[in-house]
């Protein structure tokens, strides 16, 4: 059975029922539940376009504090989910690929299991990117739970 399980959230639906079925399987094991989402400022290239600055560098701390709040708004709407099913879980935001942080907070952890959902925010997104929940199954060495739509 599993003991600690790492679900990554995004904000999508499909994260959403990841967050679901995370709970579920870890209700059963008593296992513990922590959530992950990434903010990874490099997926913008070179600059965005914030309306009420214009142009700005993607390194900028503006950028930042514009993907963390973000973040935030999809750990609340997690802690909604989490809430309302009556389980407690462990959120994080951490900055950088979503693929590399899932796999190697899954290692630092020592997690038992990855959920994740099988598709993002968004089908362009992932096509430019390619799939994070691929690339997990294909580089984690721990079990990984792929949630479908």
């Amino acid at each position: 059975m599993y003991s600690k399980i790492l679900v990554a959230v995004d904000g999508s639906e499909t994260s959403g029922k990841a967050l679901l079925k995370a709970i579920e399987l870890a209700e059963g094991w008593k296992a513990e539940v922590n959530a992950v989402y990434a903010i990874d400022p490099g997926i913008y290239g070179t600059s965005v376009v914030d309306p009420s600055v214009g142009v700005m560098d993607p390194t900028s701390e503006r950028i930042y504090k514009m993907l963390n709040e973000e973040g935030r708004k999809v750990i609340d709407k997690c802690h909604e989910i989490s809430d309302s099913a009556g389980f407690e879980v462990n959120y994080q935001i951490k900055i950088g690929d979503a693929r590399d942080i899932i796999t190697e907070l899954a290692e630092e952890m020592k997690a038992d299991l990855i959920v994740i959902g099988s598709t993002g925010k968004g089908i362009t997104k992932r096509l430019l990117l390619g799939s994070v929940s691929s690339y997990v199954v294909t580089h984690s060495k721990i079990s990984t739970l792929i949630v479908r739509g």
